[in-house]
């Protein structure tokens, strides 16, 4: 039996609605697990979650893992579908599912046919202004279902790393090392910094000039929460064979109480996202070994000219060794590392073609043809497990996510539900 409501609340009331998910993933791909509707007035107080993760069984037993998960306000206006937005001042009523419904169930966004892929349109949305760098769009990197490849974050030298042919003017800079070549390696260096050194929206560009826009005005999905855990692999004897196996497993039992209060309707939309610490077979040495000018050692008298700091390397040399495969020269900021580092291994002997060297966690990149190092393939995401050929290549967990909101909203069709 259920009872209708008919008196509306006079004041504002809270709800508290649990949104459960059960899933896998693949490793650096971002996965949506959750989207709650918000309306214009509410104020969420609120954000608990729970969640057990564990991995299928891993190749390398001592290498960490990073577990991470979002949580994104994304305003109707973010969607930038002029009907979705005029939806909600249409006197007709007009169902948009004819025109924007998908024709198809979609089980990795968990929309079924007919409906309006909010999920898919709010990922690509969070997607864009936090999973990539300025410029880069959202099927970047994908994976064959359509979710997004987030970038490995092993920061290290390489944190401004290009391929030659994205500098201006080419092999007329390829030289330039001496106080004459200043100007061609500014040139350089503005190049450089636009295409990653600095990353400015348009929006901060007018900020420059002293003119406020609010946040607000940029059209960017708002981040409400981020929690995160490193775990290592626990190990266990498989006792009627005597083998070793590895997994990782967490626990999450994490809150927000920050408060939000929503201006505009839109979704709060959650992200699962999973890091293993990686190396990279591509490189052949350390960069130390390549600091052989003043100029690499960022000289007093050359403050000011962050120009200075980049270097050239053949593609027969440098730290990305005597590669075999059709490649390019490239550049490097030397500067980079100092501020973030190097990686260092003996375990795998350089190779002129890199390869996945899956038991260490090595990927081959940078890519050979074009540099590219933050986004790994599908493949290799898989090649951190035992099963890396078969199935068994998966992050799976359950778990639930329990908003506290207030507005005035509650249930006109209350059902008689048990006390225990």
């Amino acid at each position: 039996m259920r009872t209708l409501l008919s008196a509306p609340p006079t004041e504002r009331v809270g709800r508290y609605p649990k949104h459960t998910f059960h899933l896998r993933s693949l490793p650096f791909v971002a996965t949506p697990f959750m989207i709650a509707p918000v309306l214009p007035g509410e104020t969420m107080n609120s954000l608990f979650f729970e969640s057990r993760v564990i991995t299928d069984p891993v190749r390398n037993p001592i290498i960490g893992w990073k577990k991470e998960f979002y949580y994104f306000y994304v305003r109707i206006t973010d969607l930038l579908v002029d009907a979705i937005r005029d939806m909600f001042v249409d006197p007709e009523n007009n169902d948009l599912a004819a025109a924007y419904g998908i024709a198809a169930n979609s089980q990795p966004f968990y929309t079924a046919k007919g409906g309006i892929d909010y999920s898919k349109r709010c990922l690509e949305k969070v997607v864009e202004h936090f999973f990539r760098d300025e410029g880069e769009a959202y099927d970047k990197a994908v994976t064959a279902d359509g979710l997004p490849i987030v970038q490995i974050r092993e920061n290290t030298w390489m944190d401004s790393l290009i391929d030659s042919d994205d500098m201006p003017m080419g092999e007329e800079i390829s030289t330039a090392e001496n106080a004459s070549d200043l100007g061609a390696l500014m040139d350089a260096f503005e190049q450089l910094r636009a295409l990653g050194i600095a990353n400015m929206t348009y929006e901060d560009f007018l900020r420059s000039y002293g003119i406020a826009i609010p946040a607000k005005d940029e059209g960017k999905p708002e981040l409400l929460a981020r929690f995160s855990d490193y775990q290592y692999p626990s190990n266990t004897i498989d006792p009627s064979s005597g083998a070793p196996t590895s997994a990782v497993s967490w626990v999450f039992k994490n809150g927000n109480k920050e408060r939000k209060f929503f201006k505009e309707p839109g979704f709060i939309i959650g992200l699962s996202v999973v890091r293993p610490k990686v190396y990279f077979s591509g490189l052949a040495g350390s960069m130390a070994a390549h600091m052989t000018r003043a100029w690499d050692w960022m000289p007093n008298y050359l403050a000011g000219k962050p120009e200075t700091q980049l270097k050239h390397f053949a593609s027969d040399n440098g730290p990305l060794g005597d590669r075999t495969v059709a490649t390019d020269d490239y550049w490097a900021d030397m500067r980079d590392l100092l501020i973030h580092g190097d990686q260092w291994q003996n375990i795998e002997a350089f190779n002129a073609a890199p390869a996945i060297v899956a038991d260490s966690h090595m990927l081959p990149l940078p890519d050979g043809e074009n540099h590219e190092y933050k986004y790994p393939t599908e493949a290799m995401c898989k090649s951190f497990f035992v099963d890396s050929a078969g199935t068994a290549f998966y992050i799976r967990q359950d778990g639930y996510c329990s908003l506290g909101v207030r507005g005035k909203q509650v249930d006109y069709t209350q059902g008689n539900f048990a006390e225990v």
